[in-house]
């Protein structure tokens, strides 16, 4: 790209072809990506009409099976109160709480006084609720789910002797 004698000589020439050519190039690209981005959403939406129809199709007749997982994957009272004091320690250390990141819930059980595995199925239960990965799978939640345990062991057997 040429640039101008004047000034100090950095700035690009405006008015070259070679600008004009690189400028429109820049355009083309951009207007590209916004039409990448709106057929990704129509596609989006489209699929998602389509799962929709499939539900309003098959719910019909599973209504008992529906109920029935619904059953199993009820969210309780000590569950969402433990989702909560996790929700209010991520809001103080900046961190997302839904999804949330391994090291969350790692920092959470670690803080915690309480039962750190009643805690961290708490924490499971309400992300694979709403369709979210379960951050309570990686190898450093499991850990400290580990410890707990088997410091509690070790506890119950000193009350024993």
């Amino acid at each position: 790209m040429t640039t101008k004698e004047s000034g100090c000589g950095i700035l690009p020439d405006f008015e070259s072809e070679e600008f004009q050519r690189w400028w429109n190039a820049v355009e083309e690209q951009e207007e590209r990506q916004r039409r990448e981005a709106a057929a990704e959403e129509a596609r989006e939406a489209a699929l998602q009409r389509l799962y929709d129809a499939i539900d309003a199709n098959l719910s019909p007749h599973l209504k008992a099976e529906l109920a029935a997982e619904n059953e199993t994957a009820r969210v309780t009272p000590k569950q969402k109160a433990d989702f909560a004091a996790f929700r209010t320690l991520c809001t103080e250390w900046g961190m997302p709480y839904l999804p949330a990141a391994p090291q969350a819930v790692a920092l959470f059980l670690a803080e915690g006084d309480t039962d750190a595995v009643r805690r961290c199925k708490s924490i499971s239960v309400i992300h694979r609720a709403v369709g979210e990965s379960d951050p309570c799978e990686d190898v450093l939640v499991r850990a400290i789910v580990r410890q707990a345990r088997n410091e509690a062991k070790v506890n119950s057997n000193q009350e024993k002797a």
